[in-house]
């Protein structure tokens, strides 16, 4: 299983605090609507069947496969995989960018072992749920039976900016770039890592050397280094970090948060999706309503 910032497994999350706040039970109604996993795994299917008929295409001199029941396919074939793989496609190839796709699937469906995400993952991740959610949500407004064949959720759409602050680690990927989305948990900390490169940049560094000056204080790891520089990709990078299933890897959520923490009082879990309903208050009505 692929390791998230939240266990995907986990069904019906609480908080303890839902019963004081009226808006706070409705943004975690809204999250024991959602189903996390198949958001995921149901991204990755069709990113996957997407690319292939395309590959397959390609390899059949540009020409309908036989198998194939896609109806039409792309003129500018390149344009398609920018449109469709924003983020990825900047990064990786369309054959590597397949290859990653093969091998997020087998992680999500590895459930003994638990397989760790690196930034070409997660950029790949990222456009694949986000085509998953756009086209579940807009069959839910056009033809709900449809949507219920692909179930991301009990009938409600789901909240791309609102999934993405709750599960991924960090968009690291995205340093240096605009999001297309606010995002506003990790771009606070993308925001602070571009500082510090300027600041290093401003006494006399090269982009690149500001970068990796920074990296250590931030905790940017060595394959979001190559992903930022454009390395040329070396194979083994798209390959997960594999460990036995643990127990352990999500045991730092149910710790309690500190005395002097605005969210004393409730788990690491709890205050994460406070932080997050907090953003949605700022940004208008709460989640499902």
């Amino acid at each position: 299983m692929l390791i998230f910032a939240k266990d995907l497994k986990v069904k019906d999350p609480h908080h303890s605090w839902e019963d004081r706040d009226p808006d706070l039970k409705a943004y975690m109604d809204y999250q024991r609507k959602l189903f996390p996993y198949t958001i995921v795994r149901a991204g990755l299917d069709l990113a996957y069947k997407e690319l292939d008929d395309i590959l397959k295409y390609i390899d059949h001199e540009y020409q309908p496969p036989p198998d194939s029941n896609r109806k039409e396919f792309p003129a500018d074939i390149p344009a398609w995989v920018r449109q469709r793989f924003p983020w990825a496609s900047v990064f990786l190839k369309m054959e590597d960018l397949h290859s990653a796709l093969v091998v997020l699937i087998r992680g999500m469906d590895s459930f003994r072992t638990e397989e760790r995400i690196n930034a070409y993952h997660l950029a790949v991740l990222y456009d694949a749920i986000h085509n998953i959610v756009q086209v579940y949500n807009r069959l839910l407004e056009t033809n709900p039976n449809s949507a219920r064949d692909i179930r991301l959720s009990n009938d409600v759409p789901v909240h791309f900016d609102d999934f993405i602050n709750n599960y991924f680690p960090h968009l690291d990927f995205m340093i240096l770039s605009k999001p297309d989305y606010p995002h506003t948990r990790h771009m606070a900390r993308n925001r602070e890592i571009e500082e510090a490169i300027k600041s290093h940049m401003a006494d006399g560094d090269a982009p690149l050397t500001a970068l990796e000056k920074t990296a250590g204080p931030f905790g940017v790891d060595g394959a979001t280094l190559a992903l930022l520089r454009r390395d040329d990709l070396q194979p083994e990078i798209l390959e997960l970090d594999s460990k036995t299933q643990d127990a352990s890897t999500y045991e730092h959520l149910s710790r309690p948060m500190p005395d002097d923490s605005p969210y004393a009082g409730l788990s690491v879990l709890e205050a994460e999706y406070s932080k997050n309903f907090d953003l949605t208050c700022q940004a208008g009505a709460p989640l499902g309503r």
